[in-house]
């Protein structure tokens, strides 16, 4: 009995390191722990702030609210100059976390909207449809011009300098300088217009949301406002996705933004534009878009990312923050598992801040420098901001932490088939978008699919790839056919550490075994001693027979060895052996008896 409960507490000391791998689940308790661990180490990185880059100051300030980061409020105020933070990108991320703290930002506000910019990225066209052969008046510039749009939807000619025909004469492309310009529309039937647009470098077309109509003879108002921010002449993707989403934050209209963010994402993947796109414009396509790019249902990592992997998925929890779908679940759950033993991620100010955004989403502090209250707290309901009519949103007064929702005074709910969505059975995960409707509480906008299996290297937090790419490294957890399992190179560091745990409990281990058995290993050596004595002796055993020993001498007395007698000492009053050592001696001599048989 006693063996096999050794052999249990060997296999358990061994195994231990990997269960504690494999197990990803965190629970509430754990996960507070890690929370304030991180708070702990954002805290000791960012000191007083002063040696940070401004966006990493901005992160940490929209991370927490507390009075730890003050400093970090301070020196972001005194980086204001003429020219705000530098450049448009900085200044939108410190109005955001100045916001956040209470400050006043109208100036910088402002200074972003002067930076606005038409863009020359897109192409536009003017798409003009009607029931049968139509004649079509368009004005513009104090000039009329007359086209047919015929049966077969094709229109006849161009209509001055500003609209040529395109896409095989279905539409007229309007051109760059005539961008800004208002056309108006009169046809001699009932007819609708609309403008649509495209990346210059992609194919894909998108309908601008709004289509007109008119009866016969009356007449609509088209005009192509598309605006971008930067800081030169030309547009910078990632400075208008920040300064879009702070603007919106701080109540503005935002809408002449969307087609070239909308447009852009496709040649601007690193930034992971889907999530801004849905924070902006609340379009559930994006949100389905977006969370059926998670990798392995538990974190995201844009196409040659613009940062890491940690930025990304926090940035897909700010965005889908609101959904109950497992796949934001296991993204929180992959975010804290992945945590550094120092409680940041990568060591890193930027990924550590917004990684405690995403988990966290404190509320800030109002104008006046109190605390805002969350809508929950105050018996409203933080939904899309479409949703929500005018006169029902108090978003200004409480906070939502998930950054595409506004406090709403009620939940304008639908049901789930009039989100066009569905349940998903409970085989299945939705690879969308997953919200509230007034039928259940998981209503899948996206699509509904078999649960995968799961391989051994995505049970690990790893990737399966084809290849593994330039940042990552090849490891031997299986795959599914013709893949390999990927590590990024940074997480060697945490292997070599749990190969140190393994090496210290195999040695804890043997030092609990060495303990148990102290007795034996005692006696063994013991023997080992003997046997080298006898072996260095030259004493060995005749051939052909068994082993002799050398006949026992008579036992000498015990004066001998000792020094003679002097001055009539009593021999009686000679040290003698005390009881103790001649027991343990004997016992010793007995246990060499008994081996010796």
């Amino acid at each position: 009995m006693k063996k096999e409960g050794i052999f249990l507490l060997v296999l358990l000391l061994l195994i231990f390191p990997i269960i504690s791998a494999q197990n990803s689940t965190i629970n509430s308790t754990e996960t507070e722990d890690k929370i304030e661990k991180g708070f702990e180490c954002l805290e000791a990185k960012a000191g007083d702030c002063s040696s940070l880059t401004n966006q990493e100051i901005a992160l940490t300030i929209l991370a927490t609210p507390d009075e730890i980061f003050d400093d970090c409020v301070e020196e972001l105020q005194d980086r204001e100059s003429s020219d705000n933070w530098g450049n448009v990108r900085d200044t939108a991320l410190a109005v955001l976390a100045l916001k956040h703290a209470g400050k006043d930002t109208q100036d910088s506000e402002e200074w972003l909207l002067g930076k606005s910019r038409t863009p020359t990225e897109l192409i536009w066209y003017m798409e003009e449809d009607s029931e049968g052969e139509t004649q079509c008046h368009i004005g513009y510039d104090s000039t009329d011009y007359l086209i047919t749009l015929g049966e077969n939807k094709k229109i006849d000619q161009n209509a001055g300098s500003c609209l040529t025909r395109a896409q095989s004469n279905f539409w007229l492309q309007i051109a760059p300088e005539c961008f800004g310009k208002e056309f108006t529309l009169e046809c001699d039937k009932d007819f609708i217009g609309t403008l649509l647009y495209k990346n210059k470098n992609s194919p894909t077309i998108y309908v601008l949301e709004g289509t007109k109509s008119a009866q016969a003879y009356g007449s609509m108002e088209i005009k192509v406002n598309s605006k971008c921010f930067g800081d030169t002449s030309s547009c910078d993707y990632e400075a208008t996705l920040w300064a879009t989403f702070a603007l919106l934050k701080t109540g503005y209209d935002v809408e002449e933004y969307f087609p070239y963010i909308i447009a852009m994402s496709e040649t601007n993947k690193r930034y992971l534009p889907d999530a801004f796109i849905y924070m902006v414009t609340n379009y559930e396509g994006y949100a389905t878009k977006l969370a059926s790019a998670q990798k392995l249902g538990n974190y995201w990592e844009a196409d040659s990312t613009a940062y890491s992997r940690y930025y990304d998925t926090s940035l897909a929890i700010l965005s889908l923050g609101g959904s109950s779908s497992e796949q934001i679940t296991n993204a929180k759950s992959w975010l804290l598992f992945s945590q550094g033993s120092d409680g940041c991620w990568q060591g890193s100010v930027r990924d550590t801040a917004i990684a405690l955004w995403a988990l966290e989403g404190r509320s800030g502090k109002n104008s006046e420098g109190g605390g805002i209250t969350y809508c929950s707290q105050a018996g409203y309901y933080c939904i899309p901001s479409s949703e929500c009519p005018t006169e029902q949103d108090v978003g200004d007064a409480y906070y939502c932490s998930v950054q595409s929702e506004t406090c709403c005074m009620s939940e304008n709910l639908k049901s789930c088939s009039g989100y066009s969505g569905s349940v998903c059975g409970s085989n299945e995960v939705c690879t969308g978008n997953e919200r509230k409707a007034t039928d259940t509480e998981k209503c899948c906008t996206g699509e509904c699919v078999e649960r995968p299996t799961e391989t051994e290297c995505e049970s690990m937090f790893y990737s399966c790839r084809g290849s593994c790419l330039e940042t990552e490294e090849e490891i031997s957890y299986s795959c599914n056919s013709g893949q390999v399992c990927c590590r990024t190179k940074t997480e060697t560091e945490k292997s070599l550490v749990w190969k140190w745990i393994l090496i210290i409990g195999i040695l804890v281990v043997l030092i609990i075994i060495g303990y148990l058995f102290r007795e034996k290993l005692k006696l063994l050596w013991f023997k080992l001693k003997i046997k080298f004595k006898k072996d260095k002796g030259g004493g060995s055993s005749p051939p052909g027979g068994p082993p002799r020993f050398p006949p026992q001498q008579q036992r000498p007395p015990y004066r001998q060895g000792f020094p003679p007698l002097r001055n009539n000492q009593n021999p009686v009053n000679q040290r003698r052996i005390p009881r103790t050592e001649e027991k343990e001696n004997s016992d010793v001599f007995s246990r060499l008896r008994e081996m010796s048989k």
